[in-house]
């Protein structure tokens, strides 16, 4: 509880809102109650983030009864009147996964009504009229698409190892390979909550056991990427129908952790950040599973016409084996789902392919990209490890503002013949360490021959400082670029160069 133990104030708590805010979620669940502050519902207010607030007992038939239902409702109420008019609350849940014995429940119950009146009471976190809890351990993406967490689903997970460059900040070189109890200690385990036993048997079976630390870290961010997009394009795959809502457990931990977040505690952004913000944008084209139909989503209130939707299949020598152009008018708040790629063919000839998505406005402006990587198995998908290297060319721009630090905008171009997958980009200072925290509008980028992209990046305006760019990926050469800063707002400083 915040009041014997946290006490985070807003300086440390606020860049996990704006992470949350720049990756499209709309809900954060304030799990147990546990956050207690006021900073806490004024930065969800700001943000535009609604709370699921639980109130404190936990599991039922698992964890305690609460012994004092009378000192309960009254701790009850004191929060229903401090925090009510805040409105980033959206709905009080009575307890996680059960319901409070009728004493409490009746109270609490009685007690939104009365004291607040404006916000849905219910008992339960997960089963009165919400789908159940999980699964937390690793799952065939396909079946976010059709069996996983239906409904209004409030807690579903997988394993989510975190980014090289935070391994090696929180667990100690000697204990980075092999793989042993420093890994279990910050939540990298077998047996139990969160075991990676099915995650560890799906690299095996799909790109091979690692052979040292990158090797596991690389391969890992390539199923997290994978296993989180699915999360989110399987709950807009049927949007409104059999869908409504999807909340991760979870999104936020409490110190180095190596299972189902999306960032870390001290603001790194692995690629299962990058996955969600993808699956989450506003305006997304989408490779639905298991049938390869293509999906346009709109979550914004405002419908879209006259949009083209570029589909592109090639080879991993880039060899072109399916083009097609669809025309979409999309409703406010809507899908439309389209008729499915025809794989069948490439996937038997090939074994692994590349499928791009573009979908451009009527002036051919783009509005959402997104590539992935079908198999004819999952074995087939070990084919990827055979990508040969791929340098990048980079050029990069600084500005330099006394409100919001230095904002970068950084170009990648693939001048190559081979697609460049996976290109992760990380910000240090002139020391060679990570600047945190950073926000960038795109991370772990997959990029055909002859394509660029443009991203945005976020420094901080103080403490570290942002001086070097440091690139690597799946078969991405890794290379570091510097960046002229201290410059005045509005006057650019330009590096460019081919890495490395």
């Amino acid at each position: 509880m915040d009041d014997s133990r946290k006490r985070v104030g807003r300086e440390r708590l606020e860049p996990y809102f704006r992470l949350h805010r720049n990756a499209h979620l709309n809900i954060i669940r304030n799990w147990l109650g546990q956050d207690t502050e006021e900073v806490f519902y004024d930065l969800a207010d700001e943000y535009g983030l609604l709370i699921l607030n639980d109130f404190w007992e936990s599991t039922q038939n698992f964890q305690l009864e609460a012994e004092d239902p009378q000192l309960f409702l009254t701790n009850a109420r004191d929060v229903i009147r401090r925090f009510r008019n805040h409105p980033s609350i959206a709905v009080w849940f009575g307890r996680n996964e059960g319901v409070p014995q009728p004493i409490i429940n009746e109270g609490l119950a009685d007690a939104v009504a009365t004291l607040d009146g404006t916000r849905y009471y219910t008992g339960s976190s997960n089963t009165v009229n919400l789908q159940g809890s999980g699964p937390y351990n690793w799952r065939p993406p396909e079946g976010y698409f059709t069996t996983l967490a239906r409904g209004f689903s409030v807690e579903v997970g997988t394993p989510s190892l975190a980014s090289a460059e935070s391994l090696r900040a929180s667990i100690p070189s000697a204990d980075l390979w092999p793989i042993g109890d420093t890994y279990a200690y910050h939540d990298w385990h077998f047996g139990g909550n969160g075991d990676i036993a099915s995650f560890s048997q799906a690299m095996h079976t799909q790109l091979g056991d690692p052979i040292g630390f990158e090797d596991l870290e690389r391969k890992a961010q390539l199923m997290n990427y994978e296993s989180y997009r699915a999360v989110f394009e399987g709950f807009q795959a049927h949007l409104w129908t059999r869908n409504s809502g999807r909340l991760l457990w979870m999104t936020h931990p409490s110190w180095p952790s190596n299972t189902w977040q999306i960032y870390t505690s001290d603001y790194d952004t692995p690629a299962a950040y990058y996955a969600v913000t993808k699956a989450c944008e506003p305006l997304h084209v989408q490779l639905d599973l298991p049938d390869y139909r293509l999906t346009v989503v709109n979550t914004t209130r405002e419908a879209q016409h006259s949009l083209r939707l570029h589909t592109r299949v090639v080879s991993l020598r880039n060899r072109a084996l399916l083009t097609r152009i669809d025309r979409v008018d999309l409703p406010a708040n809507d899908i439309v789902t389209l008729d499915p790629l025809d794989l069948r063919k490439a996937l038997e000839k090939e074994g692994v392919v590349l499928v791009e998505l573009s979908l451009t406005d009527a002036k051919g402006a783009l509005l959402s990209n997104n590539v992935y990587w079908p198999s004819r198995s999952s074995a087939d998908l070990e084919r990827l490890t055979e990508l040969a290297q791929q340098p990048l060319a980079i050029s990069a721009t600084a500005t330099k503002t006394s409100a919001e630090g230095t904002r970068l905008g950084i170009s990648l171009h693939n001048r190559g013949r081979v697609p460049a997958l996976m290109a992760k980009l990380t910000l240090l200072d002139s020391g060679g360490n990570r600047v945190l925290p950073v926000y960038y509008t795109d991370n772990y980028i997959t990029l055909l021959p002859g394509e660029s992209r443009n991203i945005e990046a976020s420094c901080p305006s103080r403490g570290k400082v942002c001086a070097k760019v440091a690139l690597r990926g799946w078969n991405v050469t890794p290379a570091e670029l510097g960046v002229g800063l201290g410059v005045m707002a509005g006057s650019p400083d330009r590096t460019e160069g081919l890495l490395p």
